[in-house]
């Protein structure tokens, strides 16, 4: 039996290893295909805002909306800071109620925004709670934030009921790459 070595690296060259630049799918847009993967199980909007300081105030403005592939995940059970306990701030506020003890947490293969974010979720809107977090952990790296709803929308008659600002169809999707999954 012989020993050849077979060059499986390029299988479709028409000579092997010297040819470089005539790879037959080398030019070929290739589509982006949602990954099967939790990082991708929800879309959202994502708000970014403007903080602007001036001799009356401050205000926040609202900037571009755009869309975003992550996984948006209550954090009911978790301990630690946001748990109900004695320190926890449980006064009825004088906008509407008690504030929402559970936060939840998205976590995204990309992400722009900071601690002044907007995140549409389910017809809710809720305001991120903290700066993001980096984690290079794990099989992907991938940012990690805390949102808190801001409104219950579900109390309000549907007529009635804020709106979502809508994404620019032609803007980049947050988790999209051209060509690329990041898997």
């Amino acid at each position: 039996m012989s020993r050849e070595t077979w060059d499986l690296g390029h299988p479709y060259d028409k000579s092997g290893s010297d040819v470089v630049a005539e790879h037959p799918y080398e030019d070929v847009p290739v589509p982006w295909v949602k990954p099967d993967s939790i990082l991708y199980r929800d879309k959202v909007i994502v708000v970014l805002y403007t903080v602007r300081r001036g001799p009356h105030g401050t205000t926040y403005v609202p900037g571009k909306a755009y869309w975003c592939w992550c996984s948006v995940e209550g954090r009911e059970q978790q301990a630690g800071m946001f748990s109900i306990s004695g320190a926890e701030d449980k006064s009825p506020q004088t906008w509407g109620g008690l504030r929402e003890v559970t936060p939840s947490q998205v976590v995204a293969v990309e992400w722009h925004g900071d601690i002044h974010t907007e995140v549409w979720y389910q017809g809710d809107c809720y305001d991120v709670d903290g700066a993001p977090t980096f984690r290079q952990h794990g099989e992907v790296p991938h940012y990690e934030m805390h949102i808190r709803r801001n409104a219950d929308y579900s109390q309000i008659p549907v007529g009635l009921r804020p709106k979502p600002p809508e994404p620019d169809p032609d803007d980049h999707v947050w988790g999209e790459a051209d060509g690329k999954s990041f898997h």
